[in-house]
């Protein structure tokens, strides 16, 4: 969970630069490209009106020169207005041209209406350079009125509709650039939205988390709290469970044990006394010294195996249990069955303890209680496990209403997580107790132990 919200946030926060990245770059991309496209326009409009200036200008200027030649009575001036009118109508043909690049031969084909009006324009002039100097006289108004200043209208009104032609295109491409502009608008006003709303959401996932963590925190700082009073509990109940212990062991030592130490004691000094007296007294006293003797060593021998039993040791974990359960019954009245199964006998010295601690707690508990009238236990060696039960038809208890537990159930807990197991308890109120443990063995049990000794 914790990687999860830290990839999702991640991707959030990269989405989002990466969107404005995404934003930023392409909107000055299209910045860029409708700045050349309006520089172009204006190009060509700039270039259009250029060159329609110079063919008005030529054309104007071409009238000037027939008029000047039709008015000037020399005869030898012919060639050179000749000339000079060539140059105008080769300039006027390259400014077509340039025309034809521009705006292109559409719109009623009018680039080809004015070239057509000026070739015949040009092919009325031709016969003028070989009149004589009556003839101009005779013809020049004539001509001109006729002639000339008619074409030259004509050719003058078709540049007007050139002119015209490209005030129209400069429109056209003016609608197409606000077009442009407005997509971009409308671009950049999606592009802020979405980042919007990413970046809310990516905030909300944040304040989300954030929040989460800190309702996290607030319960494992309590859970700390609580592991720590609980910790302090238990430490006290430990400390008040070691003196408890120390006293029944000091009691045992001083009321059962040193009494009978005592006894002997006088017995032996009778010993002493009735030695050498007659009958049978010296024997008696005799009997009566081995017998308090043997409940001593009895007394004793008890006080080691609840201590730590011998035979857990020497005679190996199922008759330790049978031991256990045959002085249990003896001690509390209630009979205890004892079921194996499988090989219980070749485990560690860790995993017989744990199992014969586990069932003298359970034992210890069911007396305290439970209230029980039979109890059953039952050791299973399974392939690589070990499966302790241990039921009861007692009174049972609820475990979630039953406080924190004691040092004898959570000693339990602790050994058998140090080995690698589990344990499980199930009870009910009016159904008795179930306890079941289920332990490794062979390696993986000495890997357990090894790493909880460490």
């Amino acid at each position: 969970m914790k990687y999860g919200i830290r990839a999702i946030l991640l991707m959030g926060f990269g989405t989002l630069v990466a969107l404005i990245g995404v934003l930023g770059f392409g909107a000055f991309r299209r910045a860029g490209r409708i700045e050349s496209e309006i520089a172009a326009i204006h190009d060509l409009y700039q270039r259009s009106a250029h060159v329609l200036s110079e063919t008005k200008e030529d054309t104007y200027l071409s009238g000037i020169m027939v008029r000047d030649y039709l008015l000037d009575p020399s005869p030898t001036v012919a060639p050179k207005y000749k000339e000079e009118l060539v140059s105008i109508r080769s300039s006027l043909a390259r400014q077509l041209e340039s025309l034809d690049q521009l705006i292109g031969r559409d719109e009623g084909r009018v680039l080809e209406r004015l070239d057509e009006e000026l070739q015949t324009y040009w092919d009325s002039l031709n016969p003028v350079f070989d009149w004589t100097p009556q003839q101009k006289g005779a013809l020049a108004t004539s001509f001109l009125e006729e002639e000339i200043i008619p074409r030259r209208n004509s050719i003058l009104a078709i540049m007007r509709e050139i002119d015209a032609l490209s005030a129209r295109n400069l429109l056209s491409e003016q609608r197409t650039i606000n077009a442009s502009r407005v997509e971009f608008q409308q671009y950049l006003r999606q592009m802020l939205v979405l980042s919007v709303f990413l970046a809310i959401g990516v905030a909300g996932v944040s304040i989300f988390r954030v929040s989460a963590l800190e309702r996290n925190s607030e319960i494992e700082r309590r859970r700390i709290e609580n592991a720590e009073r609980e910790l302090r509990r238990l430490s006290q109940q430990l400390v008040q469970a070691q003196e408890e212990e120390r006293k029944a062991i000091s009691r045992e030592l001083h009321d059962e044990i040193g009494q009978m130490l005592t006894g002997l004691k006088m017995e032996l000094g009778n010993l002493e006394e009735f030695r050498s007296s007659p009958g049978d007294e010296f024997g008696q006293h005799l009997a009566e010294t081995r017998a308090i003797t043997e409940q001593t060593i009895r007394s004793v021998r008890d006080l080691a195996m609840g201590l730590r039993p011998s035979m857990l040791d020497d005679l190996g974990l199922e008759p330790a249990l049978r031991w256990q359960a045959r002085d249990f019954s003896r001690r509390s009245g209630v009979p205890v069955a004892v079921e194996t199964e499988g090989d219980i006998e070749n485990l560690s010295e860790a995993l017989r303890t744990c199992i014969y601690r586990v069932v003298q707690e359970s034992l210890t508990n069911c007396a305290r209680h439970a209230e029980a009238s039979n109890i059953w236990i039952a050791v299973r060696g399974i392939g690589r496990k070990i499966n302790v039960t241990v039921r009861d038809d007692g009174r049972g208890f609820d475990r979630d209403n039953a406080g924190g537990g004691g040092l004898g159930l959570i000693g339990m807990e602790e050994r058998v997580k140090k080995l690698g197991g589990r344990l499980a308890i199930l009870s009910d109120p009016k159904g008795g107790t179930i306890l079941r443990v289920e332990l490794p063995c062979g390696q993986e049990a000495r890997e357990s132990s090894g790493s909880g000794a460490r």
